[in-house]
């Protein structure tokens, strides 16, 4: 079993002292709520403001401190500069606060890629038995990513998101959550952002692996959830829809060839 909290994070974009309080009292209070793990979405501290980003250099010291001092293994969305790049990071920490991982967001979106670089690695991190995989908000529209997550081992995949409200966009977030957990059989969380000074459309998800919803959180605004995974459940479904066993990797390969050669 995992027992995870998920924090659908309401901030006020660039107001890193404010989103600084308002996270601390959220560990505080959801920590003591028998959690193996408490996550929040994407770029919880900072936000869209590039310019305080710019300045908010410490989010993951400030991150680390928290799951040390609650007690609780955390995993949030947070901006991390390298040198001088700068990247819309995910990282988690066990409960002592030490790094077990970081993953740097691959497919930006819009004015994402004129601030932050590209990453180019993905990220599996084993934890209390299970294999956590983590992608970022449009990371969730390419399959590609997900299939060499589970392919490499993992039971679980993590999208902290800031989705923003939109015609459509909610039922796409939950949809795409739901269809990677049924194409590769795994457990997903879709967590995303609530309202704060900008419109996101909340919708956060955690879907099963035959794709059936577990949790839905059908509102936009700021909410906690906990949620418990069973592991079997996947080895039931796999043996009930043997899709992993059927899978031809070589002649799709065969047929990506043949696709080029027709171009």
């Amino acid at each position: 079993m995992l027992r995870v909290g998920l924090i659908q994070l309401s901030i006020i974009e660039g107001n890193v002292q404010e989103n600084k309080k308002h996270i601390r009292d959220l560990v505080t209070k959801y920590s003591r709520d028998e959690i193996d793990l408490l996550c929040f979405p994407e770029l919880c501290l900072s936000g869209y403001d590039f310019d305080q980003a710019d300045n908010s250099l410490d989010e993951s010291e400030f991150m680390a401190g928290l799951a040390k001092e609650y007690s609780v293994s955390i995993l949030a969305g947070i901006y991390l500069r390298e040198g001088d790049k700068r990247y819309d990071a995910v990282r988690m920490w066990d409960k002592n606060g030490t790094l077990l991982g970081t993953y740097r967001k691959i497919h930006l979106y819009a004015t994402e890629r004129r601030f932050f670089s590209a990453g180019s690695d993905l990220c599996i991190i084993p934890f209390k038995g299970w294999n956590i995989g983590i992608l970022v908000c449009a990371d969730l529209g390419f399959p590609e990513v997900t299939r060499i997550l589970v392919d490499s081992g993992c039971d679980l995949v993590i999208y902290p998101s800031a989705w923003a409200r939109g015609k459509g966009f909610d039922e796409l977030f939950t949809n795409c959550g739901r269809i990677r957990a049924a194409e590769n059989q795994v457990y997903t969380i879709v967590l995303n952002r609530g309202d704060g000074d900008q419109e996101y459309c909340g919708y956060t998800t955690v879907s099963n692996p035959d794709g059936t919803a577990r949790l839905f959180l059908n509102v936009t605004e700021e909410t906690y959830a906990k949620v418990t995974l069973n592991k079997d459940e996947i080895r039931n479904i796999r043996e009930m829809i043997p899709w992993q066993m059927m899978r031809q990797d070589d002649l799709y390969r065969k047929l990506s060839h043949k696709n080029d050669s027709l171009n």
